[in-house]
């Protein structure tokens, strides 16, 4: 690893800040800065040599077609993919039906990202498919409460 790289240690996520002779620092998302003795360096994940990967989960009405849906879906990851160049560097995809929920048709998608943009990419994901779907007529189910009185 080197300075810049994001890295897991021992479930502490960071972008290493400084290697020192006798200290490594890390600093996470939030800002806040771990400092380890490089003697306690163990179990070190390098998360900056390869892609990573932004997934979603979005449910949609058991009413939908859902081979209609596949068709309405690569014009709109696609545009989303375009929309947004600096957080989606490979693929962005429905990976198929994760789960058969209560009330909704979950569906899994995916999209290959640089490890700084794993959170980031799942947010604009989340909303550009919430905008989408809007625009598509594609009913994203939550749950409701009916009183009688």
């Amino acid at each position: 690893y080197n300075v810049g790289d994001i890295v897991e240690i021992d479930g502490f996520r960071g972008k290493v800040k400084e290697i020192g002779i006798r200290t490594l620092s890390l600093e996470d998302s939030g800002g806040n800065v771990k400092i380890i003795s490089n003697s306690e360096l163990k179990n070190i994940v390098n998360r900056s040599n390869y892609r990573s990967i932004a997934v979603t989960d979005v449910g949609v009405s058991y009413d939908i077609d859902l081979e209609e849906l596949d068709k309405k879906l690569v014009g709109i990851l696609a545009a989303i993919k375009e929309k947004h160049p600096d957080i989606f560097i490979g693929r962005v995809e429905c990976a198929g039906v994760e789960s058969l929920a209560d009330s909704s048709v979950v569906l899994r998608f995916i999209a290959d990202v640089n490890e700084e943009n794993i959170f980031s990419g799942k947010r604009v994901l989340n909303k550009e498919l919430k905008i989408a779907f809007d625009k598509a007529g594609i009913n994203i189910p939550y749950p409701q409460i009916v009183v009688h009185k």
